[in-house]
């Protein structure tokens, strides 16, 4: 028996495969190799791997040799904070990271502090949830030094101003370490262009096969390997390589390339929509990060008084799939440190719903949430009286 149709307003948990990348996967799969193998199949696995590697720099405006594949996000976050070689190979005065970072980048920048005894210090923001660029001029110590921050942020969709910050960390001799992923399908990019030493960026997130992601490391730039022990990626990341992901990635990415524009329209003009329809109809909702620059598809809904989690369930038995917070925290009943550093009260962020839309995501979707939603909300708010009325 077929599932009945579903709403997919969670694809930053998962994307949606974009079409032909299952059927290129399975005939990856099928034709089998090691791209290490100087048999045909492993030349053919190989070859795989290089047209990935060559639509991935085309995409992002890099030179093939600054693309180096790694298993997922978090790899490659954790190879940029932990394994970055400062200018002149002397090791960093400081790491500098933002208090909104992915768990990944804050948990290897304190690995890595605590490793080598140097000082990790929180970038300042703004009002609005920004890093505080004149701030930062200041603060920054003489070279080396290591910064690191979100392009955008996955659960409030809050974007930094990248090539600001990158500028000022370059003028005063640092290196710049930027986590893409959230941004990556919507915010065209010329890396070689971009006061940017290295990139981090995730094949899930343009519709392509979790499992596999990439550093882009510019040239000139030097990373230790994370996994030693083989010849993959010239020696940096031992491991036998994903040949099967890289063709499912090169196919989203070509799919993208064709559609990207149309789809990006579309989803401002959804997120545009359901936040005028959450501000009219919903009583003590409101819209997290709705005082800064934020990327399309991205809503955090605060629901005063509720449990996220409980909505989330009522949601999914509507057929209606959201999320509670990033993609990797989902399993924590910890309040979103995100929505802490932002200054929301917890009353407010134990009732996060996150929608995050895709290259997929149409109005009948949205319109399921609508639907559903205020009896989930009705419903909720029953088990709390006191709340509903004030």
């Amino acid at each position: 028996m077929t599932e009945s149709f579903r709403a997919c307003l969670d694809c930053d948990n998962q994307m949606p495969l974009r079409p032909g990348v299952p059927e290129v996967l399975s005939r990856s799969l099928e034709d089998g190799g090691n791209p290490m193998s100087r048999s045909r199949r492993g030349l053919r696995a190989r070859q795989r791997l290089e047209d990935a590697r060559d639509a991935l720099s085309r995409v992002l405006g890099a030179h093939r040799s600054e693309v180096w594949f790694v298993s997922c996000g978090s790899e490659a976050n954790t190879w940029a904070l932990e394994r970055t070689v400062m200018r002149g190979g002397l090791p960093p005065r400081a790491l500098f990271v933002s208090p909104l970072e992915h768990v990944s980048v804050l948990a290897a920048a304190n690995a890595r502090s605590r490793r080598e005894g140097m000082p990790l210090l929180t970038l300042p923001l703004s009002p609005s949830g920004k890093v505080d660029v004149d701030a930062l001029r200041t603060l920054l110590p003489d070279p080396p030094f290591l910064v690191s921050v979100q392009w955008a942020n996955p659960e409030v969709g809050l974007i930094q101003p990248i090539e600001e910050i990158g500028k000022v960390v370059q003028d005063k001799g640092g290196t710049f370490h930027v986590d893409f992923i959230a941004a990556e399908a919507v915010v065209p990019v010329r890396f070689v262009d971009l006061p940017v030493d290295l990139l981090t960026v995730s094949s899930s997130r343009w519709g392509g096969p979790p499992g596999i992601a990439a550093l882009l490391i510019k040239r000139g730039g030097r990373v230790l390997p994370l996994i030693e022990g083989g010849g993959q990626e010239d020696g940096r990341r031992g491991g036998t390589q994903p040949d099967f992901l890289a063709a499912g990635w090169e196919r989203a990415l070509r799919h993208w390339e064709e559609n990207h524009a149309e789809e990006t329209a579309r989803m401002k003009d959804l997120t545009r929509e359901l936040a005028l329809w959450v501000s009219r109809e919903l009583k003590d909702v409101r819209i997290a990060g709705e005082r800064g620059e934020r990327l399309p598809g991205i809503l955090n809904l605060l629901v005063h008084g509720i449990d996220g989690q409980a909505a989330l369930s009522l949601l999914d038995a509507k057929g209606v799939e959201v999320g509670t917070g990033s993609s990797c925290s989902r399993d924590s009943l910890k309040v979103s440190h995100v929505l802490s550093v932002l200054g929301y009260p917890v009353v407010e962020t134990q009732g996060s719903v996150v929608i995050s839309m895709g290259w997929s995501t149409t109005d009948r979707e949205t319109g399921m949430f609508r639907e559903g939603f205020p009896e989930v909300l009705d419903r909720l708010r029953q088990l709390a009286p006191a709340l509903k009325d004030g």
